[in-house]
C-alpha cells in the first residue's frame, strides 16, 4: 500500500480541473514561514481546498459591484513558480497562499521530495 507521494505528483494532482473547469478538492498540511522576520513553523491542516485558477476579466476595465463601477486594480505578478507558492480558495472562500517545499501531507499521503 503506498503511503507516500512525490511531490512532482502532488503539483500535478492540485492543478486537476474537473469536466466544467473548476478546480478539484483536496485535503493539504503544510508549515507556514515567513522568509522577511524568519518567523512561522506552525502547522496548517486545510481539507477541501481548491487551487485558486485566475479569474479572467476578458478586457473589461471596470468591474462592477454593489450597483457602481470601480476600475481594475493593477496586480503585481506573484512569480509563484520561481518562488515556489500556490495560491489555495479554502472552504470558507478565503485565499491562502503557501511555499509548496513545506507540505508535509496530502491527501492523507505523506509527501516526499
Amino acid at each position: 500500500m503506498v503511503k507516500h507521494i512525490f511531490l512532482r505528483e502532488v503539483l500535478e494532482q492540485i492543478k486537476k480541473t474537473d469536466d466544467k473547469g473548476n478546480a478539484v478538492p483536496f485535503d493539504i498540511e503544510f508549515y507556514t514561514y515567513n522568509r522577511n522576520n524568519k518567523s512561522g513553523g506552525a502547522l496548517k491542516k486545510y481539507q477541501g481546498a481548491k487551487l485558486l485558477i485566475g479569474k479572467k476579466l476578458k478586457g473589461k476595465p471596470f468591474i462592477e459591484a454593489d450597483h457602481f463601477y470601480r476600475p481594475v486594480r493593477a496586480r503585481k505578478n506573484p512569480n509563484h513558480w520561481r518562488n515556489k507558492t500556490r495560491n489555495i480558495e479554502l472552504q470558507s472562500g478565503h485565499v491562502r497562499k503557501f511555499n509548496i517545499l513545506y507540505i508535509t501531507r496530502f491527501n492523507g499521503l505523506q509527501v516526499i521530495y
